[in-house]
């Protein structure tokens, strides 16, 4: 059912986040002495994480910002750009709120704050923050992945005016609206091939379609998920981060709980973006499996689950009511 994937997705996603943000530009000796190995489940942060201060099971600013999409789409039938600035806004000024916030998202909405308009108010970045909320559109538009590419490119273009980062976005999108719809199959090397082909037409960039061109490299030799920070990356870059999450979610397209723990660990020698990269594979392997193979016992760890249960009950009654209601 598109309602089960949808659930799937957006939990698979906060969680990513949640998990990955525990060792987020640690490198794999760090983490070993913060935490005693790899991360299997939900663990109060260690002191040397970059968030210290968050509790177990807290998720960070990349959620949040997801969370807020979601709610604009559940509270308007459709995506308001004016509501999510002017929710970006109340997020900015309610400073206790802020979770390791982006430096990009909150310069755009003090900029939004003060009466900018979007060209001025846009922020030069191409960090993959930038284009998680586009995940929003994917799960709206579950039907019309085209329209999801453009309405996630939209999104990020709010706040984001790097090319390369937007069309990132709107392929985030668009991957997330094929799998949650359920018209794709990932059973062989061939057809996880041309999952990857079909993102790769739908881009404009020509950054983003050679790191596509890395993970479809990377399929086809077979290397390990271990490897894949070295060859593709694991770095803020957004391109870089998407496709190291989507080569993992590929690996092991039966398996939410493998996947997810392979993204939260590739860090790798130096460490890198885990929480993005965590919260993009959980997004599509929990949109792919649907809500059923997110293990319970990590949604019930999650401090804001009934918030993040509200949003997202809310979210269904726009986004699924048109086909199924």
């Amino acid at each position: 059912m598109v309602k089960d994937r949808i659930k799937g997705s957006v939990f698979g996603a906060v969680i990513g986040d949640s998990l990955g943000t525990l060792v987020e530009e640690m490198g794999e000796e760090e983490v070993k002495r913060s935490y005693g190995g790899a991360i299997i489940g939900f663990l109060e942060p260690s002191p040397n994480s970059v968030c210290p201060y968050l509790k177990k099971g807290d998720f960070s600013h990349e959620s949040q910002v997801f969370l807020t999409a979601l709610e604009v789409y559940g509270e308007k039938g459709y995506f308001d750009e004016n509501l999510y600035i002017e929710k970006l806004v109340e997020w900015v000024k309610d400073e206790k709120r802020h979770r390791y916030p982006s430096g990009a998202h909150i310069n755009a909405a003090l900029s939004y704050a003060v009466g900018a308009e979007p060209e001025e108010a846009r922020v030069k970045a191409s960090d993959i923050d930038g284009a998680l909320p586009a995940t929003a559109a994917g799960l709206f538009r579950w039907d019309a992945p085209l329209e999801a590419y453009e309405e996630g490119k939209y999104i990020a273009s709010l706040t984001h005016r790097d090319e390369t980062l937007t069309d990132l976005a709107g392929v985030l999108a668009y991957s997330v609206s094929k799998v949650v719809g359920g018209g794709i199959v990932l059973n062989s090397l061939e057809e996880k091939l041309s999952f990857v082909e079909s993102l790769r037409e739908v881009s404009k960039s020509q950054q983003v379609k050679a790191y596509l061109d890395l993970v479809i490299g990377a399929l086809r030799k077979g290397i390990s998920e271990k490897e894949a920070p070295l060859l593709i990356g694991n770095g803020s870059f957004a391109p870089e981060a998407f496709s190291t999450a989507l080569f993992i979610f590929l690996k092991n397209p039966n398996s939410f709980r493998k996947a997810l723990l392979l993204a939260v660990n590739s860090y790798g020698e130096f460490g890198g973006d885990t929480d993005a990269i965590a919260f993009i594979t959980g997004s599509l392997s929990g949109g792919f499996l649907g809500i059923e193979a997110v293990p319970k016992r990590w949604i019930e760890c999650l401090r804001e689950r009934k918030a993040v249960e509200l949003t997202v009950e809310r979210f269904l009654e726009s986004a699924v009511g048109k086909e199924e209601q």
